[in-house]
């Protein structure tokens, strides 16, 4: 029983934001370049991107968007025919953000809400692997401040305070059954909160080509009385108490470097390389209030490596008021075989996108963005659960923002 109960929590993705679950939406026009463009687009959004970026702003500007990610996944456990799939259902991140200082200064602030990590997935209790998880829908929300300041025409940096709250509902089958043969059922639902810093360098060469560097602090994450609540018979009520619990974990820094070049009057380009320090994830614990023979506190090997990306696109101005976009990208895991859990089961990921952006006037314009994530179909054993089968996952991430200059 012991082990069932370090399954359950070990699965726990309350502060395992892997690739998986990571969400780079904040801008639907590096949406539409799959994610490349901290160096080409200087904007409100910048705040996320680059905020050494923010000063190179010629105005002030406000700007909110929001995403329909669809997470859809499909599992085959070894040796059955049969294919589960999760139930259909979006996940919808926000995005605000706002930038402001005086025209044309030396210096501009600004602040951004956005969700940075979140997901929602469903499995249902039918699928084998329901003693690890049935359902779960998790949100981090980043409030960030930041103060940009321009040294000369072409270089500036900035840099803001991240202060992040996580939101997270877990539910999985318990293999403990009723007189009615019902199976038993835990629910762990929690809120953490951490903090951070990210900060960026911007400097352009020449009117058209630019290079953007950004690193992004860990953000050491706790979720400090978190509720677990489970439904089991009367006659094993004992050994599963209802209670809180405490867990922490470090999400992980990243450092992203990008470039923008020109390659006709109208046509821009924009690379953008990031590598990501999960190594540093290397096991989750928990701490529960109520202790029981059943129910100890336990600690859980993840074992996690560095990931790194790589993402590339094309942004057309078709006129004054219109651009079009397209990219695409690979982002390598890093999450091991044998610690591949189905709140995300991670792999290698191939990305491709598009998106529009259109001017209304000089004050009003509207971006919208689609980007389609191939995650490869990846056959593993998990080391704690031993599920044994092949995943496979493609998520689709349609968006649109509208944004305010002045």
């Amino acid at each position: 029983m012991k082990r069932l109960l370090l399954c359950l929590l070990a699965a726990s993705p309350v502060l395992a934001f892997a690739q998986g679950s990571q969400v780079n939406t904040q801008s639907q026009k590096a949406v539409g370049m799959a994610g490349a463009g901290s160096a080409l687009f200087i904007d409100e959004t910048s705040i996320v991107y680059n905020p050494g970026a923010l000063a190179k702003m010629e105005g002030n500007a406000i700007s909110v968007g929001a995403s329909a990610i669809m997470y859809r996944s499909a599992f085959q456990e070894a040796g059955s025919q049969d294919v589960h799939h999760t139930r259909f259902q979006i996940s919808p991140p926000v995005s605000v953000f706002a930038a402001f200082g005086p025209r044309d200064s030396w210096w501009k602030a600004g602040i951004g809400v956005y969700t940075p990590y979140g997901g929602g997935v469903d499995w249902g209790k039918e699928w084998p692997g329901r003693f690890s998880l049935t359902s779960l829908s998790m949100r981090s929300f980043y409030i960030q401040p930041t103060l940009s300041i321009r040294l000369n025409d072409k270089f500036s940096v900035g840099g803001g305070f991240v202060y992040n709250v996580g939101i997270v509902d877990l539910g999985r089958s318990l293999p403990v059954y009723g007189p009615d043969g019902r199976e038993g059922h835990a629910e762990l639902k929690g809120t953490g909160t951490g903090m951070g810093y990210n900060v960026g360098v911007h400097y352009n060469l020449d009117d058209q080509f630019a290079i953007s560097l950004n690193y992004r602090s860990k953000v050491i994450t706790k979720l400090e009385g978190g509720d677990v609540t489970f439904d089991v018979p009367q006659a094993l009520a004992a050994n599963f108490p209802n209670g809180k619990f405490d867990a922490e974990l470090p999400l992980p820094s990243s450092f992203n470097v990008g470039i923008a070049f020109p390659l006709s009057e109208r046509v821009k380009t924009a690379i953008d390389a990031s590598f990501i320090n999960y190594s540093i994830y290397k096991e989750l614990a928990f701490d529960y209030e109520n202790n029981t023979p059943a129910l100890q506190d336990t600690r859980s090997a993840k074992k996690y490596e560095n990931a790194f990306s790589a993402k590339a696109g094309i942004n057309y101005e078709v006129s004054d008021k219109l651009e079009l976009r397209v990219g695409g990208g690979y982002v390598h895991t890093p999450v091991r075989a044998s610690y591949v859990y189905p709140e995300t089961p991670d792999n290698n990921r191939l990305m491709a996108a598009g998106g529009v952006t259109y001017k209304f006037n000089p004050n009003w314009q509207l971006s919208a963005a689609y980007v389609f994530q191939k995650i490869l179909k990846r056959t593993t054993t998990n080391a704690e659960t031993l599920l044994r089968g092949a995943y496979e996952t493609n998520i689709h991430a349609p968006g649109i923002s509208i944004s305010y200059a002045w």
